[in-house]
């Protein structure tokens, strides 16, 4: 016949689970913080948080993300022209105020000037009575240091 396990701390049970969640969590938005110039894949961001002894499996830094990309702590994106998706953090509300360059070399990510960015969103909608989303928008190209890299 069959009995059921009865668990008697069932809430001991539940916190130790939170605090894990919560520990990689922590793990993931400082790995974020510190390479907030920068955008990451699932992989990628998954192999830092191993090199760095966290017990993380791909498909929890898939769900921790989409969770903070749903909070707007962190941005997602396509990766250059691909369809792998890229994710960095957002370091305050001024990040969604302002255009987004992004190195196709390196992938480092510039923050455009908000004074540019109002230039550049006028011209384009004067120009072309079309509407950018600066929150959703992320320029291409190559940064200052990899276009000097490619010279020598």
């Amino acid at each position: 016949s069959f009995y059921p396990i009865i668990i008697e701390n069932n809430s001991q049970f539940g916190a130790n689970m939170a605090e894990y969640k919560t520990e990689q969590k922590k793990l993931l938005l400082e790995f974020l913080e510190e390479n907030q110039n920068s955008s990451y894949t699932i992989d990628e961001i998954t192999d830092a948080l191993k090199s760095r002894g966290a017990s993380v499996g791909k498909s929890t830094v898939y769900r921790l993300m989409t969770k903070l990309v749903e909070e707007k702590r962190v941005k997602r994106q396509l990766k250059d022209s691909s369809r792998k998706s890229v994710y960095r953090i957002v370091i305050d509300e001024h990040c969604h105020n302002h255009l987004h360059l992004q190195c196709q070399k390196c992938g480092k990510v510039l923050h455009l000037d908000e004074k540019a960015s109002d230039e550049l969103l006028y011209a384009v909608k004067t120009l072309s009575d079309f509407s950018v989303s600066e929150e959703d928008t992320v320029l291409f190209g190559k940064c200052a240091n990899c276009t000097e890299r490619g010279k020598k």
